[in-house]
């Protein structure tokens, strides 16, 4: 039926829950980016941090 999660080399399931993640990831770092905002000396690395992570998550799923 869907045709991107075998293109990336993962089940749906594998791509249902990869996904959710980054939305978690990428949700806790708004927020994050917000309170950054108004108050610059709180969570002053978190942005770096989040796409760290996404780019560490990103190496090791899906094709090699």
């Amino acid at each position: 039926m869907f045709t991107h999660p075998k293109e990336v080399c993962m089940t749906y399931w594998e791509h249902f829950c990869l996904s959710m993640n980054f939305a978690k990831i990428f949700g806790i770092a708004s927020v994050k980016a917000i309170i950054h905002a108004i108050y610059p000396d709180i969570y002053i690395t978190s942005t770096t941090d989040a796409t760290s992570e996404i780019q560490k998550i990103l190496k090791t799923k899906g094709c090699r």
